[in-house]
């Protein structure tokens, strides 16, 4: 599993919503098209899981979100997460990337030139792990995520956005056997309702996607304890969250919302 951070340059003053992620994602798709990425990015099923996420292109660290409109001014870069769960993938991605370089994208109305793409070990979010390393021995008892773009989820075919953990890590669990082990901690989800809510501090945000289509999602800082639970159970939680870093949470997550970082406390 790789994650990447994009390096982009302004050309001329322009301005870009906060929630930007369905612009970068339509630029990225124009950009892996005709290659081997092209069916990473559409799978086919539009409604498939995707084995790519996306953040939002912004100019702050990736710590928060911030609801404001974004303004450049020529010159002024912005960097933007993008993570493969595939390590082949990432590094087409990245070769891509690079060979494209100087090249002018348009993201809405903006136009910024392909600046750089730092890889593993070049930036403290551009990380490469195996689903091994992830797994701990010494499981902590409590993990918890920095929703860093408005994440949400559909349930009962409806719009839903509060972080359940039903919701979240058994979506995780989900996206875990897809992609990578599909045998992966038979019952596991049979203890989610066990994960308690330890502490949260969050508010709502709405996302303008395609065609003026708004979502809506949840942005800040939710801790989930499973102190309670066997230390094979606590392992495989701890690693799903980690696996978030990845694949991001909830709906919509090659898109930029979902995008999560997470987090440990032992008791």
């Amino acid at each position: 599993m790789h994650s990447y951070i994009l390096k982009l340059t302004a050309q001329k003053e322009a301005a870009l919503p906060a929630s930007n992620g369905y612009f970068l994602f339509s630029m990225l798709c124009g950009l892996v098209r005709s290659t081997l990425l092209d069916g990473v990015f559409h799978p086919g099923d539009g409604e498939s899981e995707k084995g790519v996420s996306i953040g939002f292109l912004r100019k702050e660290p990736f710590r928060t979100f911030v609801a404001e409109d974004l303004s450049f001014s020529p010159g002024e870069v912005a960097y933007a997460r993008v993570a493969f769960v595939d390590d082949a993938d990432g590094a087409r991605f990245a070769d891509l990337f690079q060979k494209r370089r100087g090249k002018t994208i348009r993201l809405q109305h903006a136009l910024f030139s392909l600046s750089d793409v730092f890889r593993p070990g070049e930036h403290e979010l551009a990380l490469a792990l195996t689903p091994a390393q992830i797994i701990r021995e010494r499981p902590p008892s409590e993990a918890g995520f920095h929703f860093v773009s408005p994440t949400g989820f559909k349930r009962n075919s409806r719009q839903f956005f509060l972080p359940l953990p039903e919701l979240v890590f058994g979506g995780l669990l989900r996206k875990w056997r897809l992609f990578l082990d599909a045998d992966a901690w038979p019952g596991l989800e049979e203890s989610l309702p066990q994960v308690e809510i330890h502490d949260y501090r969050i508010e709502s945000h709405a996302v303008q996607l395609k065609n003026d289509r708004i979502l809506r999602g949840f942005c800040g800082e939710v801790e989930y304890s499973f102190s309670s639970l066997p230390d094979a159970e606590r392992a495989a939680l701890s690693a799903l969250a980690a696996f978030a870093l990845f694949v991001g949470v909830g709906y919509k997550t090659s898109q930029g919302m979902g995008e999560t970082l997470p987090f440990w406390r032992d008791a």
